[in-house]
């Protein structure tokens, strides 16, 4: 016969293990709820931010760029293409919108020869120029893909020297792939009235971005 004290002890410890059995339950609820968190993330999609930084090898920034002249007869035709090719080394990530500008270049006595300029009229916030004035479009295209990115005309977006753009997604162009610009010159405008009038122009882009290279 259990004397009282026993009785209350026993009780006490029934209680205890009652309990103990209670929370050894909800962390295991815990765990199982886990466990099924990290099979989902094993199991989504990976964004393409995290299957670009999955690629190995080192990051160099780096700017993928070409030039390409044109004169007045251009004006309201498409021009000569911009090329660039993307080194066998490993592939090239573009990061922001492409740099688009263009100097004088002819003749050499010009008035604004070697100034670089806008490619659109645009009034954009740093502009001050009146004179030399051109307006362009683009197409871009991947000639390893085999795709037109930009198959239709597009505006003048772009960044600028004192304002790099990010793109919406950063993108990938593979190894000893071309990439395409084609420009369309909407307005030729030199100004016929310098003192040493402009001829011709030198059109240049460049992509910021990197390149991942195995070092």
């Amino acid at each position: 016969m259990l004397s009282t004290k026993e009785q209350q002890l026993h009780a006490l410890v029934r209680k205890l293990v009652t309990r103990q059995k209670a929370i050894e339950s909800q962390h295991q609820a815990i765990l199982d709820k886990y466990e099924e968190f990290v099979q989902a993330c094993e199991e989504q999609p990976r964004s393409i931010t995290q299957e670009i930084d999955s690629i190995p090898g080192r990051r160099i920034f780096y700017t993928l760029s070409d030039r390409v002249d044109f004169d007045n007869t251009l004006a309201g035709r498409r021009g000569d293409p911009l090329s660039f090719l993307v080194s066998q080394d490993g592939p090239f990530i573009a990061t922001h919108w492409p740099l688009a500008m263009w100097k004088v270049n002819a003749p050499d006595t010009a008035t604004n020869f070697g100034a670089w300029r806008p490619v659109s009229t645009w009034p954009l916030p740093t502009q001050e120029l009146g004179t030399d004035l051109i307006d362009i479009s683009w197409e871009l295209s991947d000639s390893g893909s085999q795709r037109a990115f930009q198959n239709e005309a597009a505006g003048p977006v772009f960044s600028r020297p004192d304002n790099l753009i990010p793109l919406p997604v950063p993108t990938l162009f593979a190894p000893n792939t071309v990439i395409v610009v084609n420009p369309t010159y909407e307005r030729i405008a030199f100004d016929t009235g310098a003192q040493e009038p402009t001829t011709g122009g030198e059109l240049y882009f460049g992509f910021p971005g990197y390149k991942i290279v195995n070092l």
